[in-house]
């Protein structure tokens, strides 16, 4: 069963539903999210060419720091970004960061070895959530 699904909602913007979300945590009577009302996201395509300009340049950075007699195109040419550093980006700026809102994923109020094993849960959910999306835009252009 998938606990998370995503929509369309624009050319180049996508709902992410994270369904039920505080279905297995125990201080759900606290939690606003569950069936009623799912813990939603919009990510646009914007956002992800974003994230990976972002991580590009923390990329560039480093490796201009590492080696400064490079030129810009060397540097450049070895600035790889990975599809899961893109994805953690959106995951860190439109989830993990949302922790009052998401109860049962703060580790500061729950067990950190149960939200620690619900994060793998979600992020492996929405990775794959996610993934299908960036294949979307990357077919919009």
């Amino acid at each position: 069963m998938t606990r998370v699904s995503f929509n369309i909602t624009g050319l180049s913007d996508f709902e992410i539903t994270f369904q039920d979300y505080c279905s297995p945590c125990g201080m759900q009577k606290d939690c606003k999210y569950g069936k009623s009302n799912s813990f939603t996201i919009t990510v646009s395509c914007n956002e992800l060419a974003e994230a990976e300009d972002y991580k590009k340049t923390q990329i560039m950075k480093k490796i201009q720091k590492e080696h400064p007699d490079w030129d810009w195109e060397k540097s450049e040419s070895a600035a790889k970004v990975k599809k899961s550093q893109i994805f953690s980006k959106i995951w860190e700026d439109k989830v993990k960061s949302k922790k009052e809102e998401i109860l049962c994923m703060d580790s500061r109020r729950t067990d950190s070895m149960l939200t620690s094993q619900r994060g793998e849960e979600w992020w492996s959910e929405f990775r794959k959530v996610i993934t299908k999306i960036h294949q979307e835009c990357s077919r919009l252009g």
